[in-house]
């Protein structure tokens, strides 16, 4: 499975289009073609998920039980997503409710994040990287991975 990484300046324009950087949309196109799912797991962020990837994710979610709260929280969540597609010039449509609720305008950030993308307000993405530090708990955790 390609893997996208790395972190890309970009803008959304007044229309509410972003152009997903080259090294992105390349690796998109040729992997998975040009549909995908544009969601928002967290109030911070937008998600790209390449629709094959996406339908994974439906599928795991369908394993869980219904009605746990957890699940039908991240349901209710992603629910405002939309499945568009990528224009001939590289761009999504990112919907007006989505770009509201995760307040993310002009200047962001697109980062490859193993298996989709993510979308990010550009000062927000700029003071996490600044202030966001690892607790003793979660190096502890990282650790055990083996990474």
């Amino acid at each position: 499975m390609e893997r996208f990484r790395g972190g890309f300046p970009a803008t959304i324009d007044a229309k509410g289009r972003v152009k997903l950087p080259a090294r992105l949309r390349e690796q998109l196109d040729s992997s998975f073609g040009r549909e995908v799912y544009v969601c928002s797991f967290f109030p911070h962020e937008l998600r790209v998920y390449p629709l094959p990837v996406w339908q994974g994710v439906e599928e795991q979610l369908l394993k869980k039980p219904a009605m746990k709260p957890a699940v039908l929280k991240l349901i209710e969540r992603v629910n405002y997503g939309q499945l568009l597609e990528v224009d001939d010039q590289g761009r999504i449509l990112v919907p007006a409710l989505l770009r509201e609720m995760v307040d993310v305008e002009g200047e962001v950030v697109v980062s490859g994040r193993i298996n989709h993308l993510a979308i990010t307000n550009r000062t927000r993405a700029a003071s996490f990287i600044k202030d966001a530090s690892l607790s003793n708990e979660e190096l502890e955790e990282l650790a055990q991975l083996e990474l």
